[in-house]
């Protein structure tokens, strides 16, 4: 795709209008997020068409900016649209912390080594941040379960494959003509990959702990219903021996399972992802991470663009949370593609992995206003930056 045609999307994707200062124009950023998403989605359609399945349901690009158009987020510079993430300037370059969560405010004394803080926590990880190096301060947060990155502005020296996958060929079950999908992710990238298999026509099941459940429901009802609608929900006590039995039994029924918890969490439960595909002989286990199943880091889609280098001048923030999405279309073809395929086995998705291989050189345009709007002049042609959108709800 021409640098023209890459720009047309970022602009067309309301991501765009996410992306710089509140009081600055919007940015184009070091990347091509927009067109992984497009290409995602294209190929998504192709192989269901191929499947079967009815791919006239799924959405764009645009669906890179739909949280934040439900929410009614807006850009904020080095402030993340959702306002949990900053990008804060350390010793020897800059990080992204992201404390979003009750646990992560209470763990910001240790992180700052303070017994107490007489501050602001913020104002206390900048003070903190700026006389260590971003290694330091990303080695001491995960160390905490805190989710950090350093900001890597460098462009990768080759395009990632991004199916760093193992399995085995098997078998598509028997008379099965759409994958059978259980879900036991949530926030974004999880529910949005069994979000499109669902428009596809795939049976998804949203599996949901009662102990933990997803939190998006609270925080942002109209997003939650948008990826949720016409799911069904099994809400199951994963500390009971007799709900255990039945999430184990789930799983080796199902075709696809969508996860996106650290490895170890899931064994605490005597759950294997590579023992329940082998098991089954026709599940593919589609493994969502921060960072790589062999990483114990945890990680947001902001946290984690930020680290892959997808930034806007300044640094500011790319767009709302962005591995997220971008994440959770690939995620949606390669394990579609796996069914298509009839092999099973795990898929290791890498959201620092996604983003990273979308990081290409800043293309030169300039973005003008005019007449009350932000438009991109490439020299060839003159693009409107579109703010997000929201779709209606299923």
């Amino acid at each position: 795709m021409s640098p023209s045609a890459e720009i047309a999307a970022w602009a067309k994707s309301g991501a765009m209008a996410l992306t710089g200062r509140p009081d600055g124009p919007p940015q184009l950023v070091a990347g091509a997020p927009a067109t992984a998403v497009r290409n995602s989605l294209n190929a998504l359609a192709s192989t269901a068409s191929a499947a079967g399945l009815d791919p006239t349901r799924l959405p764009d690009e645009r669906l890179l900016s739909e949280r934040a158009a439900v929410m009614g987020l807006r850009r904020r510079g080095s402030r993340s649209a959702g306002g949990a993430t900053r990008l804060i300037r350390s010793a020897d370059g800059t990080v992204a912390v992201t404390l979003s969560r009750a646990t992560d405010l209470a763990a910001v004394p240790a992180l700052v080594s303070r017994d107490a803080l007489t501050d602001e926590p913020w104002a206390a990880v900048a003070t903190w941040c700026r006389d260590r190096s971003s290694e330091e301060i990303v080695e001491r947060a995960t160390l905490l379960g805190l989710a950090a990155g350093a900001v890597d502005a460098t462009l990768p020296v080759e395009p990632s494959l991004l199916d760093v996958s193992s399995g085995v060929e098997g078998r598509r079950r028997l008379g099965s003509t759409r994958p059978r999908v259980v879900d036991l992710s949530s926030l974004w990238a999880g529910p949005l990959c069994a979000h499109l298999l669902a428009l596809l026509g795939a049976d998804v099941t949203h599996v949901e702990s009662t102990q933990r459940p997803d939190p998006t429901r609270d925080v942002a009802p109209s997003f939650h219903g948008l990826l949720r609608g016409g799911i069904d929900r099994i809400q199951l006590d994963i500390n009971a021996a007799d709900d255990l039995r039945r999430l184990h039994d789930l799983l080796l029924r199902s075709d696809i399972v969508i996860e996106a918890s650290r490895p170890r969490a899931l064994a605490q439960l005597g759950i294997d992802a590579h023992a329940i595909a082998a098991e089954s002989g026709h599940c593919t286990w589609v493994s969502i991470t921060a960072h790589g199943r062999q990483s114990n880091r945890i990680g947001f889609g902001d946290d984690v663009a930020a680290a892959a280098g997808l930034l806007g001048d300044g640094p500011v923030f790319a767009a709302d949370a962005i591995a997220d999405p971008m994440t959770g279309t690939h995620a949606a073809l390669a394990g579609l593609s796996r069914w298509v395929s009839g092999s099973n086995g795990v898929i290791d998705i890498s959201m620092y992995d996604v983003v990273r291989a979308a990081r290409t050189p800043l293309a030169e345009a300039d973005v003008i206003s005019r007449d009350g709007a932000w438009y991109v002049d490439d020299g060839r042609a003159l693009t409107e930056v579109r703010n997000p959108a929201p779709r209606p709800t299923t």
